[in-house]
């Protein structure tokens, strides 16, 4: 019989309860892996706890549900330390959780709340739980999004674009955020490589999920006729699954930028160490990370 090579391992995955998040912890229970969800929703987050026991169960595997809402810091501070608390190593981390507002909204700490809750609040998290992924497999999985290539962090101070004094629109804010989860992603793996952190970032492909209802208005009316022809979101739990099935691949696929299965240059913004670097001085700044 050939080896589960997932078999056993645990996982956290922000954004569990829709969209790439479940189909995500749906891939990963099958294959075995203990998962910890964390929803911001006690309603829609137990509902999908109460939905994928049984699942959990026939595969041999732990499903749990952690609450918090990724734009608020404390939320996350939370919620790392019960992790921390309960889980002694942590194998894989899908960073997933996403948003994109449709108007310049602060969040409860005075970021921009696309911002925040798709950049910083995950930003915080790893670095919490740095020390339970190092005693893991400490693979990280940062979905962003082809939409980082309209991003541009470098048209106005990092302070104005996170604190939203330089917002302009939905779009751009969102691309801003997608573009922060690349430069994260390759700053991890020159600041905790030597730790045995490996990390990677993924386009999940153009997909019918929750993520199209906080968009502006006219953009979802612009959508609208074409959410026939976009994917289902098992074309995002797969791109996922990609990048954590084979552990045997980490020290190769490490860093990197994937659109859905395939390896891609991401932008040249997403590819600039200074601003990299910038980016993650300043995060650790506003998060006390």
């Amino acid at each position: 019989m050939t080896p589960a090579p997932l078999r056993g391992q645990v996982a956290v995955v922000t954004g569990a309860n829709s969209g790439v998040g479940r189909s995500a912890t749906e891939m990963l229970l099958r294959a075995g892996v203990h998962v910890t969800m964390i929803c911001r929703s006690r309603a829609r987050g137990e509902q999908a706890l109460a939905e994928l026991r049984e699942l959990a169960a026939a595969a041999g595997a732990d499903v749990a549900l952690e609450l918090a809402d990724m734009s608020r810091l404390d939320d996350v501070r939370g919620a790392a330390a019960r992790i921390a608390a309960r889980l002694p190593a942590i194998d894989i981390l899908v960073n997933n959780a996403g948003v994109s507002q449709a108007r310049c909204v602060e969040s409860a700490e005075g970021f921009e709340l696309t911002f925040a809750t798709n950049h910083l609040g995950h930003f915080l998290l790893t670095c919490l739980l740095l020390e339970r992924l190092e005693a893991g497999r400490g693979r990280i999985v940062n979905v962003s999004s082809r939409g980082h290539r309209g991003g541009d962090l470098r048209r106005a101070p990092l302070e104005d674009i996170a604190r939203g004094r330089a917002w302009k629109g939905a779009l751009q804010a969102y691309g801003d955020s997608k573009l922060a989860n690349v430069l994260f992603t390759t700053e991890s793996v020159r600041r905790w490589g030597d730790r045995g952190i490996t990390a990677n970032s993924v386009h999940p492909g153009v997909l019918a999920t929750e993520i199209w209802k906080k968009t502006p208005r006219f953009v979802r009316i612009l959508i609208r006729p074409f959410t026939w022809f976009m994917d289902k979101p098992d074309v995002g739990g797969e791109a996922v699954m990609n990048l954590v099935r084979d552990p045997a691949r980490d020290d190769v696929v490490n860093g990197l930028y994937f659109s859905e299965l395939d390896e891609e240059k991401p932008s040249a913004q997403a590819r600039d160490e200074d601003l990299a670097r910038e980016l993650w001085d300043r995060s650790l700044e506003w998060t006390g990370g």
